[in-house]
């Protein structure tokens, strides 16, 4: 036991001083970005696509975070972008943050509403996420990469996350204060995907249905404790709390005029309804829910066939004066008023 114990330990180091870098750098390289930063950070924001993402027309194509930044210009906020990424995440960059070195001013987390629901849950993307998982595991760093080698971690295949995602569309009930005729997410998609819009010729308007069948797998269902988005951003704000850090959720904004037209009022009361949910959850003393949800016109979305959190500059701009005017509270000595 003790000569096993001695070679573990040798070819740890081993590895310590030759591979696990590159392997950090390929499967979890916000781990070394987060260490590379922390000195010179004040704030860090999380994010996802949302964060990165522009339109090829935009004059400006800086960033959410970027934006953000320009109206504290003695302050640096690092942001830490993954795309696809979600609270079940965001939980873990949290740990590389060392308290012993400069502790952040704030951390900021993108608050995505579709991250809480079926079809990202049981995402096909969510295998590939998970891998770097492995190496916040409490051992070795060689015994980390072993056990990534072994795919121990959450690895359901395809088929395995799709089956779920649809039996979440069907077994799970809808629930509204009101009479509504569909009970699920598949009984409202099925209807709605059934000739829902026509053209003039009186064929069906595909692309119309297909969005509109979207906007409803995206944001038709009730959050709830038992979502397992709501855990991951209990474990944040306890966090959060613990080490006396500012939190501020940052809700992207949703086509909740889109969904209006296209699906119609009692989605929309499902949006609205979630995210009332979001603020009265994780509002205090230390945590501020940033509502952007209506804030972005539909006009000013990137993707107007799809559901995402995608904006040209001017829905960047607005999502990032407002998260800059509740920021304001923390730091009015460091802001400055952009035009």
């Amino acid at each position: 036991m003790f000569l096993l114990v001695v070679v573990i330990t040798a070819l740890n180091t081993i590895y310590n001083y030759t591979y696990y870098k590159k392997d950090l750098i390929e499967i979890y390289p916000e781990k070394l970005l987060i260490q590379k930063t922390q000195d010179s950070t004040d704030i860090f924001y999380f994010g996802e696509s949302s964060n990165v993402t522009f339109d090829k027309s935009d004059s400006l194509k800086n960033s959410i975070s970027e934006l953000t930044n320009f109206f504290f210009p003695s302050l640096n906020i690092q942001p830490i972008t993954k795309y696809a990424t979600h609270g079940g995440i965001y939980k873990y960059w949290l740990h590389e943050i060392n308290l012993n070195k400069k502790k952040p001013k704030a951390i900021i987390v993108t608050l995505n509403l579709r991250s809480f629901d079926a079809a990202w849950i049981h995402s096909k993307l969510e295998t590939q996420l998970q891998e770097f998982v492995v190496f916040d595991y409490p051992f070795p760093n060689l015994i980390n990469r072993f056990l990534l080698s072994l795919q121990a971690f959450d690895n359901k295949s395809e088929f395995e996350r799709e089956q779920e995602m649809l039996n979440d569309w069907k077994s799970k009930k809808l629930l509204f204060p009101f009479p509504f005729q569909y009970k699920t997410v598949f009984d409202w998609d099925n209807t709605m995907a059934a000739g829902s819009y026509l053209k003039p010729d009186g064929s069906w308007d595909m692309d119309k249905i297909n969005l509109a069948c979207h906007f409803i797998k995206a944001y038709a269902f009730n959050l709830n404790d038992k979502n397992p988005r709501i855990k991951d951003f209990d474990e944040i704000a306890n966090w959060c709390n613990q080490n006396k850090i500012n939190l501020y959720l940052n809700l992207m904004a949703e086509n909740s005029s889109y969904a209006d037209s296209l699906v119609g009022k009692e989605l929309v009361f499902l949006m609205k309804q979630n995210r009332d949910f979001l603020m009265k959850r994780y509002s205090s003393e230390n945590c501020k829910v940033v509502d952007n949800l209506e804030l972005v016109e539909g006009k000013n979305f990137i993707d107007q066939e799809w559901t995402t959190e995608h904006y040209n500059y001017k829905g960047r701009m607005k999502i990032a004066k407002h998260l800059a005017a509740t920021l304001k509270e923390q730091f009015i000595n460091e802001y400055k008023e952009v035009y």
